[in-house]
C-alpha cells in the first residue's frame, strides 16, 4: 500500500519537498536541482516496498538493494559540486520522511507499520550512503587542495634556495678573483 502511495503521490510529494529546501534555505545559491534526488529515490523506495510486499513481512531483507545506496552515494556527490553543505544532504533526505506522513495524514491514508520501517530502512541507509560520499568527496577537494598549497610553498622556498644560492656563487667568484 505504501509503494503504490508513493507511486501515485510521487510528484506532489517531490514538489513538497522543493518546497521545503526553499523555505528552508531561501538564502542559498547552488547549481539547482540534482540529477539523483529525490525523485529518483522515489522510484526506487517504490520498487523496494514493492519487492518486500511481495515478499511478506517474513522475508524482509537485512540490507537496502545497492541502487538506492548507488544513487544516494551520486546524489551526495552531487550536493558537493554544486556547493551544499552536509546539513542539506541530511535535510534533503528528511524532507522527504516528513513530505510523506503530511501528506499521508492529510489524505487518511492508512500506512502499515512494517512498509514505514521497511520505508525508513531504505531512508536512512540512503541519508548514510549520501553522507559518507559527501564527506569523502570533499576530504578529497581539501586533500589536493593541500597538496597543492604544499606544492606552491615549496615551488617559493625552491626559488628563495636558488636565488640565495646563486648569490653565493658570485660572491665566491668574485672573491676568488679578487684575491
Amino acid at each position: 500500500m505504501l509503494g503504490e502511495f508513493l507511486a501515485t503521490n510521487h510528484d506532489e510529494l517531490v514538489k513538497r519537498c522543493k518546497a521545503k529546501v526553499a523555505s528552508r534555505n531561501a538564502q542559498v545559491t547552488n547549481g539547482g536541482e540534482t540529477e539523483h534526488g529525490i525523485g529518483s529515490l522515489l522510484d526506487q523506495l517504490v520498487d523496494e516496498l514493492r519487492d518486500h510486499q511481495a515478499a511478506g513481512p517474513s522475508e524482509m531483507p537485512a540490507d537496502v538493494p545497492a541502487v538506492i545506496g548507488t544513487t544516494a552515494r551520486k546524489h551526495g556527490n552531487e550536493f558537493l559540486l554544486k556547493g551544499y553543505t552536509v546539513d542539506q544532504v541530511v535535510h534533503d533526505y528528511g524532507d522527504l520522511c516528513q513530505a510523506l506522513t503530511e501528506l499521508a495524514h492529510e489524505r487518511s491514508a492508512p500506512i502499515a507499520v512494517e512498509e514505514f520501517h521497511t520505508f525508513n530502512r531504505a531512508l536512512d541507509n540512503a541519508i548514510a550512503d549520501a553522507v559518507t560520499e559527501f564527506a569523502r568527496q570533499r576530504d578529497q577537494v581539501a586533500a589536493a587542495h593541500g597538496v597543492e598549497t604544499l606544492n606552491e610553498r615549496l615551488g617559493g622556498l625552491a626559488h628563495e634556495l636558488r636565488n640565495r644560492l646563486n648569490s653565493g656563487m658570485l660572491a665566491s667568484r668574485r672573491s676568488k678573483t679578487e684575491t
